[in-house]
């Protein structure tokens, strides 16, 4: 799978963390990767998690950052259900998206 379309998918902060959650829970709900998500970009950025956010975000995933990673072949999103599963990965696949969300870790963070 290492196509643009691949690299276009890992080109958001947002999707990586998004395939970075899957690989540890595997499926999940758009409620809980909106949280998740959320509240991982406040502790980097080092602000509060707001509502807001966490709303703005929620948007996001819905029109943006799971169909373009369905598109992809990374996740299945049943919009009816509200779940997210993660597809089965090539192992350079997974440590591809563990490297590049390890990377981007601030300094203290593990």
């Amino acid at each position: 799978m290492a196509d643009d379309r691949f690299y276009r998918a890992l080109a958001s902060s947002h999707r990586r963390r998004l395939l970075y959650y899957l690989l540890d829970h595997e499926e999940t709900t758009v409620e809980e990767l909106a949280s998740v998500l959320s509240g991982w970009e406040a502790t980097t950025a080092g602000t509060m998690y707001e509502t807001e956010d966490r709303s703005a975000l929620r948007l996001r995933l819905l029109h943006s950052h799971l169909p373009q990673l369905a598109e992809t072949g990374l996740i299945t999103y049943d919009s009816n259900a509200g779940t997210v599963r993660l597809e089965p990965l090539h192992p350079r696949v997974t440590h591809v998206i563990q490297q590049s969300v390890e990377a981007e870790r601030p300094e203290g963070l593990g």
